[in-house]
């Protein structure tokens, strides 16, 4: 190194400073994580309206919906959370029973999240009650 007009300590900065040049820039340029926007033509065809099967960038649409409590949630309240959603009908004996059982597991997991939501839907509201 002396021989090429350089020394120990210069070659130690030079490293030093490109590391952390590259530390600060993958920082910078790092792309944001984000959880994925499932489209309709992500799921089994024979299982989305044939309106949105091919519809890109899918997203739900303004709602206004009234909750056990007599509230209304509407998609302004929900904004910026993670939504977990089902739909059931209290009287069905076949899956829901399991789908319910899997929300309470999905509940208990995440009740410390405020960034997690649960949303369930009845189906049948005029005969489902709390």
């Amino acid at each position: 190194l002396e021989r090429m007009g350089g020394s120990k300590g210069a070659l130690i900065g030079f490293i030093g400073v490109a590391l952390i040049s590259i530390m600060i820039g993958y920082f910078v340029i790092k792309p944001e994580e984000s959880l994925p926007i499932y489209q309709p033509s992500d799921i089994n065809p024979a299982l989305v309206d044939e309106e949105v099967r091919n519809r890109q960038d899918h997203r739900i649409s303004d709602f206004s919906l009234i909750n056990q409590l007599g509230d209304t949630i509407s998609k302004k309240d929900v904004e910026g959370k993670i939504l977990i959603v089902d739909f059931f009908f209290a009287r069905c004996q076949t899956i829901c029973p399991v789908m319910n059982k899997n929300m309470a597991k999905v509940q208990n997991y995440f009740s410390d999240s405020e960034d997690i939501l649960l949303l369930s839907h009845s189906v049948t509201p005029q005969i489902d009650s709390v």
